[in-house]
């Protein structure tokens, strides 16, 4: 059982990394008409998937301001994000094409 866990766990991480991937820096996802808001072009590998944490852990996402505009409260939003968990991700990034 602990081998059937461990096969999932990893093939959930894998789906989370591409070719293209430089750790937690996805670039600027500000598009002025979007917003924040992903998009299947922008978010290949996790469009369609709840499980935001696999693939951006809490102490890894929100560290720096990569909207281009230099306004965002990163510190009210990480602290937003841990209390409201993975119901804080489509608030600002859209429904990830999940219906």
């Amino acid at each position: 059982m602990k081998t059937l866990v461990l096969v999932i766990l990893l093939s959930s991480l894998v789906s989370c990394v591409s070719e293209e991937d430089e750790g937690q820096d996805w670039g600027n996802i500000f598009d002025g008409v979007e917003g924040l808001k992903l998009t299947e072009e922008d978010h290949p590998n996790g469009w369609g998937r709840k499980d935001c944490f696999v693939c951006h852990p809490l102490e890894a996402i929100h560290q720096e301001d990569r909207s281009g505009l230099g306004v965002l409260l990163l510190e009210d939003i990480r602290e937003f994000t841990r209390q409201e968990g993975l119901a804080s991700c489509p608030i600002c990034h859209g429904d990830n094409g999940i219906p």
